[in-house]
C-alpha cells in the first residue's frame, strides 16, 4: 500500500468514477484501475463492485474511505502547521508588560491574535518598568510593553500611545454629573493618585497644586487597575491611564476627561540585536489594529 494508491482511491470516492479521478491526476483510466486493484490486493479488501462501466463502493470500501479521509484531514493540518512555521518561525511569543497593559489591553490583543495563529504558544509576564527594560535588553523576552520612557542599553523603542488621563469617580459621586473634571473640582476630595514610581505623578502635582487641590492623597498606588478598584468602592477620586478604564465595572465607576491634560504614554520595546521575528511582527500588527477601536470606546484617539 502506498500514497499513490491511496490518493487514487480517495479521488475515485470523491469524483464517483475512475475516469474523473484519472483526469484530476493527469493519468489514464487503466492506470487508476491498476492502482485500485493493487490497493485491494495489499489490503485484502474488496473496495468496489463493478457493474458494466460503473463502480460502487462496498461497505468495506466506504469504511476504509472514512479512515483515509481522517488521514488526509491530518495531512492538511500538518500542511497548515508547516505554513505557520514558515510564516512565524518557532511559534513562540514571550511578552512582558506593565500592569495597566497586561491586565486590560493585551489580553484583548492576544485573544484576536490566537484566533488567527492558534498554534503559537504565548507567555505574558507582568513586571515593573525596570524589569521590563532588563528583560528586553537581555533577550529574556521577545517584546515588552512599558509605560515609562525607556533608557536601557540594548533596547529599541517605539511609542505605542499618548493618551490624556481620565478622572475616575464613584458612579454616584456628585462630580459624576459633570462632562469634564477641572483640577479645582477636586479641591477637598479624597484623592487616590499614582505614586511617584509613575512618570505622571509629577505632572499631576503641577496641575493640582495651583488649583488648590493639594491635599495629601488618601491612597497612593502605582497601578491604574488598583486605583479603579479603590474608586469603585467609593474610597475617593483618581486620575488614571485610559487603558485602566477598559475593564472597569461601569455600574460602580465613571470616567470623565480631566483638565488640564495629563498625558499617559506607552512604548513597545524590542531587543536591539533581535533578528527579524515574524511572530513579533504579526503580533504587533494586532496591537496597532486593536489600539484605535479600544480607545474609540472611551472617546479617545489612540495617537
Amino acid at each position: 500500500m502506498n500514497l499513490r494508491q491511496i490518493e487514487a482511491f480517495r479521488l475515485v470516492m470523491l469524483r464517483g468514477s475512475m475516469t474523473a479521478a484519472a483526469e484530476e491526476l493527469g493519468t489514464s483510466q487503466p492506470s487508476i484501475s491498476r492502482l485500485i486493484g493493487d490497493l485491494e490486493a495489499s489490503t485484502g479488501l474488496t473496495l468496489f463492485v463493478r457493474n458494466g462501466g460503473r463502480i460502487r463502493a462496498t461497505d468495506a470500501g466506504s469504511a476504509f474511505y472514512r479512515e483515509v479521509d481522517r488521514s488526509f484531514v491530518g495531512l492538511e493540518k500538518l500542511e497548515h502547521s508547516a505554513r505557520e512555521i514558515r510564516q512565524l518561525g518557532s511559534g513562540r511569543l514571550r511578552i512582558v508588560a506593565a500592569p495597566v497593559l497586561a491586565l486590560s489591553f493585551l489580553p484583548t490583543v492576544i485573544e484576536r491574535f490566537l484566533e488567527v495563529y492558534a498554534r503559537v504558544a504565548v507567555s505574558l509576564e507582568m513586571r515593573s518598568e525596570g524589569t521590563i527594560q532588563r528583560w528586553v535588553s537581555s533577550g529574556h523576552c521577545d517584546v515588552g510593553f512599558a509605560t515609562a520612557t525607556p533608557d536601557a542599553f540594548g533596547v529599541t523603542s517605539v511609542e505605542l500611545y499618548r493618551l490624556p488621563g481620565l478622572c475616575a469617580l464613584p458612579a454616584h459621586h456628585p462630580l459624576a454629573a459633570r462632562k469634564r473634571i477641572q483640577a479645582a473640582d477636586l479641591r477637598g476630595e479624597r484623592l487616590i493618585l499614582p505614586s511617584y514610581a509613575d512618570d505622571t505623578r509629577t505632572s499631576l502635582d503641577r496641575a493640582l497644586r495651583p488649583a488648590g487641590a493639594d491635599q495629601v492623597p488618601a491612597i497612593e498606588t502605582p497601578y491604574g487597575a488598583t486605583i479603579c478598584a479603590l474608586v469603585a468602592r467609593g474610597l475617593g477620586a483618581g486620575i488614571v491611564n485610559p487603558l485602566a478604564a477598559l475593564e472597569a465595572d461601569r455600574r460602580r465607576i465613571v470616567f470623565r476627561p480631566f483638565v488640564p491634560e495629563i498625558l499617559f504614554r506607552g512604548f513597545i520595546l524590542c531587543p536591539q540585536l533581535q533578528q527579524a521575528n515574524p511572530v513579533v511582527e504579526a503580533f504587533l500588527q494586532f496591537v496597532h489594529t486593536t489600539m484605535r477601536p479600544e480607545m474609540a470606546t472611551l472617546g479617545l484617539n489612540g495617537g
